[in-house]
Parts: C-alpha cells; sequence; structure tokens
C-alpha cells in the first residue's frame, strides 16, 4: 500500500512540473506578429497555437473547405467559466481578399480577449466572442502571392474568369446596384445566384445558427479603408427600426477612436455610402441582428498618408492598436444595449416583411 502511494506521489511530482513547463513554453510564444502581415498558413499556426495554449477560453471550429481546399476557421472565445447559452459578438474579416489590415485586427482582437483577458474581462463576462480572421482564405492568398489587387474568391465562372465579391453574394437585395455586379469577369461580380459561395454559405450557416440559439447580438465585419462605421441598409434607403441604436454605437466608436488617435470616422446608413444588394450587414439583420455593422478602419499612417489597402508594415501595430479601440467599443456598447435581461426578437422589418430579400435580379 505504501509503496503505490509513494510511486503516486512520485509520478504526480514529475508530471505537474512537467505539464507547467509545458503550458509556460506554449504560452512564451503568445505574441501576435505585427510586423509583416501573415499568410494563411500564420494566421493558422497562431490559432492553433492559442488553442493549445488557452484550451479553457478558445476553442477553434472547421465551419467550411473552400473551392482550393482551405480550411474556414471559427475561433469561439469564452471566459472559461463554463456557463452556457452566452450572448454572441460575431466578427469576421477579409470578406475582401485585399484588405490586408483585416486579418490583422481580427487576430489582434482574439489577442486581446484570450492572452490579455484579465485587461479586457468585461467583454466576455456574458458575452462570448465567434471570430472569423479569414472568411475568404484563397482570395487573401492570391492578393497576397499574385495580384494585390484582388478582392473576390478564385471560384471559376467559366470564359477564363474567376472570382464572387462575397460582399455582394448575400441574399437581401441580390443583383441590385450598379452594372458591375452582373459580368461574370467583373472586379464586383455578385455570382450567379445568392449563397453560389461556400464562404458567404458559412457566414450564413453561422447566423443562422446564433439566431436559432437566440445568442446573437451583434454581427460586426471588418472592412478597409475608407474609416467608416456603416450600418443597414445598405440596398434600401428605409431606416432599420432600431436605426437610432445603430446611429448611437456608430458615433459612440468613432468618438472613441478620434479621443485616442486623431482618426476621423464617418458614420453613416450603408445605403448613403452606395445602394447596392448582397452585403452580408444586410443580411445579418434581416435573419434577426438586432446590431449589424461594417467597420472599414483606416490605412493612413501617422503622417496621414493614406496608403489604403496595403499600410507599410512598420504601420501595422499601430493600426492594429487603432482598430482594437474600434472593435473594443463596438463591444462595450452592444453588451450594454443587449444585457441578457434584455430579450431578443427578430427584426420588425423581417416579421412585416417576410418577402424581403428573397427575390433577386436575375443575370
Amino acid at each position: 500500500m505504501w509503496r503505490t502511494l509513494s510511486a503516486i506521489v512520485f509520478l504526480v511530482a514529475i508530471v505537474n512540473p512537467l505539464a507547467e513547463t509545458r503550458r509556460l513554453r506554449l504560452r512564451s510564444s503568445d505574441q501576435l506578429q505585427l510586423d509583416e502581415y501573415l499568410d494563411y498558413n500564420g494566421v493558422m499556426q497562431y490559432l492553433d497555437h492559442l488553442a493549445r495554449a488557452y484550451p479553457d477560453r478558445i476553442t477553434l471550429k472547421n465551419v467550411g473547405r473552400t473551392y482550393e481546399n482551405r480550411s474556414l476557421k471559427l475561433a469561439m472565445v469564452t471566459n472559461g467559466d463554463g456557463r452556457l447559452g452566452k450572448r454572441v459578438i460575431f466578427m469576421d474579416a477579409a470578406l475582401h481578399a485585399r484588405e490586408w489590415m483585416t486579418p490583422v485586427a481580427a487576430l489582434y482582437t482574439i489577442y486581446k480577449l484570450v492572452v490579455e483577458f484579465e485587461e479586457n474581462a468585461d467583454l466576455l463576462a456574458d458575452f462570448d466572442w465567434h471570430i472569423m480572421p479569414l472568411a475568404n482564405p484563397d482570395g487573401y492568398e492570391y492578393s497576397r502571392k499574385t495580384n494585390t489587387r484582388w478582392m473576390k474568391t478564385r471560384t471559376p465562372n467559366g470564359g477564363n474568369c474567376n472570382g464572387t465579391d462575397l460582399d455582394r453574394n448575400f441574399e437581401v437585395g441580390f443583383g441590385l446596384g450598379f452594372p458591375d455586379l452582373r459580368g461574370p469577369c467583373d472586379h464586383n461580380f455578385a455570382g450567379r445566384a445568392p449563397f453560389s459561395e461556400v464562404e458567404s454559405r458559412t457566414v450564413r450557416d453561422i447566423m443562422h445558427s446564433l439566431m436559432k440559439s437566440e445568442r446573437g447580438v451583434m454581427y460586426l465585419s471588418l472592412h478597409s479603408p475608407i474609416r467608416r462605421v456603416i450600418y443597414p441598409w445598405v440596398y434600401d434607403s428605409t431606416p432599420v427600426p432600431n436605426h437610432g441604436e445603430h446611429i448611437e454605437i456608430a458615433k459612440f466608436v468613432a468618438d472613441q477612436i478620434f479621443q485616442s488617435t486623431g482618426t476621423v470616422i464617418k458614420t453613416l446608413q450603408g445605403v448613403q455610402y452606395g445602394e447596392f444588394g448582397g452585403s452580408s450587414i444586410d443580411y445579418a439583420f434581416y435573419v434577426g441582428f438586432p446590431l449589424s455593422f461594417a467597420f472599414e478602419m483606416s490605412g493612413m499612417d501617422h503622417n496621414h498618408v493614406d496608403y489604403k489597402f496595403f499600410p507599410p508594415t512598420w504601420e501595422i501595430r499601430r493600426l492594429a492598436d487603432e482598430s482594437w479601440t474600434g472593435i473594443r467599443a463596438f463591444g462595450k456598447k452592444a453588451i450594454e444595449k443587449y444585457p441578457p435581461s434584455r430579450a431578443i426578437h427578430q427584426s420588425e422589418d423581417r416579421l412585416s416583411n417576410p418577402s424581403r430579400g428573397e427575390g433577386y435580379a436575375a443575370f
């Protein structure tokens, strides 16, 4: 008996330090690389590292495969208290491939919530965050390695034309807008039908799952570089029922960024920027997210030189910090406006207009 107990004590003494050493070794490489733009593999490797180092705070889920067989990965971030059914902020990045700062901002958000958890615990007390850092990995890799200006997916359209603009491929108002939406070779091709792309279907299915479980509160899509906060509708000039809430949150985000960095962020209903259908923020609001925004981040350096989609690498860290200021402000106000005590209903617009978004202009 004593021999058995002694053996157990000996094993515990060995295993515990080994486990602790492994944990410390894993967490020694927690820092997100912010001196260059990560490629697809770099993004996936960093996510995998965090999931191994902080299994109680981040879980990764493979939610789809692209045309070029890359994984569409969702990072589900929580505070580790084990409480199920928390409300969710759902954020995606890089629907447009050439917007290289958006995966940086998404990864930086994950870093802030997971690694710097103590400083940001208020954002996870009653909410989880579900984040897709690369919603269009095929297009992102093509933009990085072949054609920097590339924006679309890489799905063949026939006639040596490839790609669909994912932010025109959602259902609400599909096909409405400028002529470029209709040409398979055009820069803004909306696709041959709503959700023709696996990437948009994947985002759609995440939205539906969150609304079915009554967890989805805010959808936030990261874009760059025009320094705007945009809210629905994009395809229609009619204000959404909680237009005032969207204005209040958008202005709060803009104010927080201006106070922190001096960068001016404009706020507007999407239709004021350009009337077109198929946007992800319109669809999110349509299916029931009470809050839905596109955050168009800055591409300017500290001297106000506008590099648009491709800020120099020495500006990445500063712009990531600025973007986090905005993202944190979005989260803070969403949590304030929709605490667990406030019921979430489907949008009044959807209930009163069941056909909204179901019809589209055929090409």
